[in-house]
Parts: structure tokens; C-alpha cells; sequence
């Protein structure tokens, strides 16, 4: 029997129940009942350790995110609990998220959206200029760092990326590793931060490494807001070293009305959306049929997150 953190309609659980070949329960957060038939439980990416001993027997954990470094690890391990997550879904939609915030700048959307409102027709205003020709630096190449790569390169962009191991991949024109993050984004145009958020990923953005970026060039967080040190990248932002920054998470969230990044005339906000789309469950539920493949055979399960690591 699984159980799965979701309000479905009858007819969706029976599509599942089908895909699955499994009986489903649904749940929401508070509990009071256990459930000791439940072996698998498709959950949200934010649960208590408390929430998880109402399953006693449980063995596999999927979340319908990529993050998970706000999941209770030491109860998982503790428990031998597998954890899955939905890597691989977001690749496409987020590295359309991370150009279109790219092309805000570079073609004065946000100053074309102003005018509108205004009814007001104007050449004059803005600086236009292409992402052709820049160099892009892509910090955390997984899945959804070479899709970027991918349709940075078709745009005629130069791609290098980080990664922690620093192995060569044939879609960027070099790969460094995290050690190397300074000589990296030294001379990028633009650096699009990817990573995990991790005890070693925390603040992975300082004033350090700021301080190394290219003078007037971009940076765009998609990735968890913890990453950055927000006071560093304040400074960056009204110093020059960053002539515009796109922000779709930060170390608060909902991002508090006082915050100065609402009013900051080289910020772009997006509310945590760059991970969206309209039939995100239905494409997390067709990761989780291989997942739920994996663990049937007793092989290795497809996305398994290294408890170690924390992704």
C-alpha cells in the first residue's frame, strides 16, 4: 500500500492505483492514526520525523521535489528509510525560468512593462543588448545545468560550468570544481547558481566570491535562497559588481514586505515559481513509477538521495 500527500480526485486515484498496481491511501500532515501497511509513502519535500513514525514500516520515501534539506535525515537513516526525489523533472521548465530572466535584462522587459502601463511610447530609454557572444558560468552542473548549457550554447553563448568533481562534460566548454569557484565566475558574464542547499553549499555565495565576479555582470539564483549570503549580494548589487540579479528564492520565504529586494531597480523577483508547471504531480508520479520499479526488484532505485551528502 502506498500513501501519497495529495488531494486526488477519485478518478485520479484510480489512474495511479492502475499505474502502480498498488492501493493508495491519501494523507495531509496531521495524523492521527498509524499506519502500519504503509511501506511507501510519495510525500511532500518538507515532513517532521514525528509525521514519518506514524508509518512504522516504512521503506521508501519519495518527494515530489529535488530539494530535500528540509527532510529529517537522522530519523531516515536511523530507520534505514530510502529517499528518492523528483531530480530530472525540473530540468526544461527551470532552464527556461533562468533565460527568461537573462533576456529580461539584456532586452529591457521590465522597463517595456512600466512603459505600457504608462501608455507611454519611448526609444530612448534602457540599454539593449544581446546574451550572443557572453559567457555564461553555470554553477551546479546536474540535469538542469545542462539543459541551460544546451540552449545557452544554441544561442551563441560560451558555457563553462561547477561542479564538485569537475568531470568534463562535452556540453560546457570546461568544467571546474567547487574549490575553484573564484577563478570560475571571474570572468563570467553571467552565473546561474544551481546547487543544492547543503551544510557545505551554505552561503556557498559570500562576499568573497562576489567580490571575484566580473564587474556590471549578472547573477540568478534559482536554486534554494540559503546559498547566498544576502547581505553579501546587497553589496554586490550597489557597488557595481552586479549590474542585475534575478532572485526566484531567498533565505526567507514568502520574501517579507520590508525586504529591500523588492524596490531594488536592478532586482528581478519571481515568488519560487522557476520550479513550476501545469502537470508538475502527474510528471513527479511518472518518476516515481520507475522509482517504484527499482524498489520492486530490489536494485538500485533510480534519484536515491545520499543521506550523507543531503542530495
Amino acid at each position: 500500500m502506498i500513501a501519497i500527500m495529495q488531494d486526488l480526485s477519485e478518478k485520479e486515484k484510480a489512474h495511479y492505483e492502475a499505474l502502480f498496481s498498488a492501493s493508495i491511501v491519501t494523507v495531509d500532515r496531521q495524523l492521527r492514526d498509524t499506519y502500519p501497511d504503509i511501506a511507501i509513502l510519495v510525500s511532500k519535500p518538507v515532513v517532521s520525523a514525528e509525521f514519518l513514525a506514524h508509518f512504522p514500516n516504512l521503506k521508501l520515501i519519495f518527494t515530489v521535489s529535488a530539494g530535500v534539506n528540509k527532510m529529517p535525515f537522522a530519523y531516515l537513516e536511523a530507520h534505514n528509510i530510502i529517499l528518492a526525489n523528483s531530480r530530472g523533472l525540473h530540468a526544461e521548465h527551470m532552464s527556461e525560468h533562468a533565460l527568461a530572466m537573462m533576456l529580461v535584462h539584456t532586452r529591457q522587459l521590465t522597463l517595456a512593462i512600466k512603459n505600457q502601463e504608462q501608455h507611454h511610447w519611448s526609444h530612448a530609454s534602457g540599454v539593449f543588448s544581446s546574451i550572443q557572444g557572453k559567457s555564461l558560468c553555470i554553477v551546479g552542473a546536474g540535469s538542469i545545468g545542462d539543459a541551460l548549457a544546451s540552449k545557452a550554447t544554441a544561442l551563441g553563448m560560451r558555457v563553462t560550468g561547477v561542479s564538485r568533481s569537475g568531470k568534463a562534460n562535452a556540453l560546457y566548454d570546461k568544467i571546474y570544481q567547487t574549490s575553484e569557484l573564484t577563478t570560475a565566475v571571474a570572468t563570467a558574464d553571467i552565473v546561474v547558481l544551481l546547487v543544492p542547499l547543503t551544510p557545505e553549499t551554505h552561503h556557498l555565495f559570500n562576499a568573497s566570491v562576489f567580490s571575484a565576479m566580473k564587474k556590471h555582470s549578472m547573477f540568478i539564483n534559482i536554486s534554494r535562497g540559503g546559498t547566498v549570503d544576502e547581505e553579501a549580494l546587497v553589496t554586490a548589487l550597489t557597488d557595481g559588481t552586479l549590474a542585475f540579479c534575478g532572485l526566484d528564492v531567498f533565505s526567507q520565504e514568502p520574501l517579507g514586505e520590508e525586504s529591500v529586494f523588492w524596490d531594488m531597480p536592478n532586482v528581478l523577483v519571481t515568488p519560487h515559481t522557476a520550479g513550476e508547471i501545469d502537470d508538475y504531480f502527474d510528471r513527479a508520479m511518472q518518476i516515481f513509477k520507475d522509482v517504484l520499479t527499482d524498489f520492486r526488484a530490489g536494485t538500485a532505485v533510480k534519484n536515491q538521495v545520499d543521506l550523507a551528502q543531503g542530495y
